[in-house]
């Protein structure tokens, strides 16, 4: 992986001089990765702000000096030749590093964002508007050139909900731009300042004027538009408004997330508000994993509620739009799933090969990866509100579980870094995320493995003051979730008493005191699935592998024979494996279980969380 700051290192250490001044053209040295990159290639960093002041630290610490230094000197700075004899002189900026991005366009971008861009190959130099709109379409996911078409005005305001809501890192050039951008559509917004706080406020005005008198400058029915309203709801960026029972009865199905009728109630409301909102995006959902990222963050809040709600009716409309959205899911499953695993991981790991691989591209310089087994994302919802009663702040997203979803593949797969061997199972992960680690640069005595349990808790206290990568393992939630024999009520129930007494939110907050950026995932969920029928032996001949939703064969002819004797079942193909692709487990029929192993929704989208 190409990082910046290896660049930068690259250009300004010499072979034939030991001293460095760098003349910081865009104060590159504000960023600690950068000076952490010198430190530990063994410079002693000072920094002068004046000719005076380098003169001063280049005679009393450089000139006959046995250390190496660095000195950091303003942009103006142009060194005696006296000095020049002693030390390599480089003036570096932006310019040098991204050499066809316009340097004023991505100056003040976060760290993160820089190291993006500095693995993203492009060729044009660009101009400084077009750098503006080149960040927008590769760090923010906004196609610009769509913007000003049909619905211009929601199409706007869905750019800066993306970019000042759902992402992170933008700098002053970029809501320049965007405040040109969306003057002429929002005037309002931009005359008090185009801030996260102040979208937020601006459209909870409108939609406020939408609800109550029918009033808004904002079309809420354009399709774009609505998903971000249920994305904003769900999140709880904006708050439901209170309305009569004939005004909730007749508003438009895709926006009753927005609305409810009483406070004994809101559960069912809110329930039917997601369920409705669900129900629009099922047909209109495209084959990209950015939208099904937030499509499970939505379900899942549904989902809460549907375990929570005693209305039977409104639980048999959850049920069925789950069905859907899987059945759709398992489309996207079988058209893009496989292309997957050629993407970086560098922005974000889509899918759990990658893991490794973005979290190495952070800066941080304490990283812990901690892997709940089994935990699925109505599961990481429970948790999550638990992290914010407690002012644990973090970034969530999500990861795709490798198919079939089985902890020796999945979670193989995380450890490693890359496709699992199928031959072997998940018994030698730590040695492989040690492997992966040290081959990146890290030194054996500063990574460390870890599992843990309720039983067996996290010896924080204990740990080496020179672990600087730590990967933990916690089995507790996949335990409780093969015990659970009363469906997912019971499954909800002993994750929040799991949470409670597992002291995992207190095992986090230790970790991030000790200086660490915890990355938190699973790697599998689970589903509750119903059994059609316990297979015979002779369907399972050969069977190297099996579970109630997924079986791996020895050679081709077992893997047909299997599915001979089993036309009408709806599968998935990995190799020689077959995996279940809706509710359904092979046990005894009519019998509830929450397993894993197939390819439902459920099972498929994780969480991954970065504290």
């Amino acid at each position: 992986m190409n990082n910046w700051t290896n660049t930068y290192k690259n250009m300004v250490v010499a072979s034939h001089k030991q001293h460095i001044i760098v003349s910081d053209q865009d104060d590159l040295f504000e960023y600690d990765e950068l000076q952490q990159v010198f430190e530990n290639y063994g410079y002693i960093i000072l920094k002068g702000t004046t000719d005076l002041e380098i003169r001063i630290l280049f005679e009393l610490n450089v000139r006959n000096a046995v250390q190496k230094y660095l000195i950091i000197a303003p942009a103006s700075y142009i060194p005696m030749p006296d000095i020049i004899d002693k030390v390599h002189f480089k003036s570096i900026g932006l310019s040098k590093l991204f050499p066809n991005l316009d340097s004023k366009a991505i100056k003040g971008l976060s760290f993160n964002s820089l190291c993006v861009l500095s693995n993203i190959k492009h060729y044009d130099e660009l101009g400084h508007e077009k750098t503006l709109k080149f960040l927008l379409e590769n760090l923010y996911n906004v196609d610009f050139d769509t913007l000003k078409n049909n619905k211009a005005r929601e199409r706007v305001l869905n750019a800066l909900i993306t970019v000042l809501l759902e992402k992170n890192g933008i700098n002053p050039p970029l809501i320049q731009f965007l405040t040109t951008l969306a003057k002429p559509y929002f005037p309002e917004l931009i005359s008090r300042g185009l801030t996260k706080e102040h979208l937020i406020q601006f459209i909870n005005e409108q939609w406020e004027g939408f609800v109550k008198n029918k009033q808004s400058n904002l079309d809420f029915k354009e399709s774009i538009l609505s998903k971000s309203l249920g994305y904003l709801f769900a999140f709880e960026y904006l708050k439901p408004i209170q309305v009569q029972k004939e005004i909730y009865a007749n508003f438009e199905k895709s926006l009753k997330i927005g609305v409810y009728i009483d406070e004994d109630g809101l559960i069912d409301t809110e329930l039917d508000g997601l369920i409705e909102y669900l129900k629009t995006q099922v047909g209109t959902i495209d084959d990209i994993p950015e939208q099904w990222f937030n499509i499970i963050q939505v379900l899942s809040h549904a989902k809460i509620k549907f375990l929570l709600s005693s209305n039977t009716e409104l639980k048999d409309k959850y049920i069925k739009i789950e069905q859907e959205m899987n059945q759709r899911f398992q489309r996207f499953i079988d058209i893009t799933y496989q292309s997957l695993f050629s993407l970086s991981g560098v922005r974000k790991p889509v899918v759990v090969s990658r893991i490794l691989e973005h979290i190495n591209s952070n800066p941080a310089k304490k990283k812990a990866l901690l892997v709940i087994d089994g935990m699925n994302y109505w599961q990481w919802i429970l948790l999550s509100k638990s992290l914010e009663q407690t002012g644990i702040s973090f970034s969530t997203g999500a990861s795709l579980a490798y198919i079939p979803t089985i902890t020796a593949w999945s979670r193989q797969a995380i450890f490693k870094g890359e496709k699992p061997d199928l031959d072997n199972n998940n018994s030698q992960e730590g040695s492989l995320f040690k492997a992966f680690w040290v081959k990146n640069g890290s030194k054996t005595y500063q990574v460390d493995y870890k599992k843990f349990s309720v039983h067996h808790p996290l010896a924080i206290d204990h740990m080496s003051n020179e672990t600087t990568v730590l990967g933990m393992v916690c089995n507790d939630l996949d335990d409780i979730m093969h015990g659970s024999i009363l469906g997912n009520n019971l499954l909800k129930t002993a994750t929040e008493h799991w949470i409670e007494q597992s002291n995992i939110v207190q095992n986090i907050k230790e970790l991030k005191s000790k200086g660490f950026t915890i990355f938190i995932t699973s790697d599998h969920g689970s589903t509750e699935a119903v059994g059609i029928k316990n297979l015979r032996l002779s369907e399972t001949v050969g069977a190297i592998s099996r579970g109630k939703r997924h079986l791996r064969f020895t050679n081709e002819t077992l893997f047909e024979n299997f599915k001979s004797q089993n036309p009408d079942l709806i599968l998935g193909r990995k190799d020689l494996s077959v995996f279940l692709k809706n509710d359904e487990a092979f046990t005894q029929e009519n019998v509830k279980v929450i397993t894993h192993g197939g390819s439902h929704i459920w099972e498929v989208i994780i969480p991954f969380v970065t504290v």
